[in-house]
């Protein structure tokens, strides 16, 4: 993906969210080497990366400790989320992200129901990714000509996510293909049923935003 498409990415993150340099925490799933954490860093408090890729998480591992990033500041993590109690530590965060990295998952319901885990209350999910295209994705991947509105709709319900919005943002340079971008808003439910708010970003090069 061009540098110019990532800071696209970024913005879209930042035009969703209202970050706190001094008080927002994020999560960063699927970090890959951690160009998307990178940019949302200066506008957050912290910022935890997570990857299942060893190569990429050391890759990063090692930028961070380069440029002497405490990492009560900025940490990355090689594992592979589940929803647990015992995983972060237990952290919380405001704000989990996720770019380009849907269309690798086998069941976009368990990662979105996972993710929504992760949730403070109030906090948001934002996700970009493709939406559907006659053309495949140029890589051998699960999701091949990415993700319609009621893929997403019905892996955010099965969340518990709720007011479901999804709206074309831009366009981006994939593999020289052009995609899209959209935007989601989802509220979380809480096993007490108490409504929360947690913007997800949406999908064609996609942004979900899911409100908790």
């Amino acid at each position: 993906m061009a540098h110019s498409d990532q800071n696209r990415i970024v913005a879209a993150f930042l035009d969703a969210y209202p970050f706190d340099d001094e008080a927002t925490t994020v999560l960063d799933f699927a970090c890959g080497k951690g160009l998307t954490a990178r940019g949302l860093a200066p506008h957050c408090k912290r910022i935890v990366a997570v990857d299942r890729n060893p190569a990429s998480v050391k890759f990063f591992a090692e930028r961070i400790q380069n440029q002497g990033i405490p990492p009560e500041e900025m940490n990355v993590v090689c594992a592979e989320l589940q929803g647990l109690p015992t995983e972060l530590d237990g952290e919380k965060f405001d704000v989990v992200v996720c770019s380009a990295a849907y269309h690798h998952l086998e069941s976009i319901s368990d990662t979105t129901r996972t993710l929504a885990f992760f949730l403070k209350p109030h906090g948001r999910l934002l996700v970009i990714d493709f939406l559907t295209a006659s053309a495949p994705i140029p890589e051998d991947v699960p999701h091949k000509f990415g993700f319609s509105e009621k893929d997403i709709r019905t892996a955010f319900d099965a969340a518990g996510l709720l007011d479901f919005e999804f709206t074309r943002l831009s366009s981006a340079i994939f593999h020289g293909q052009r995609v899209g971008f959209r935007t989601l808003y989802k509220p979380r439910i809480t096993p007490l049923r108490t409504l929360f708010r947690a913007p997800s970003t949406g999908y064609n090069l996609s942004t979900v935003i899911a409100p908790t």
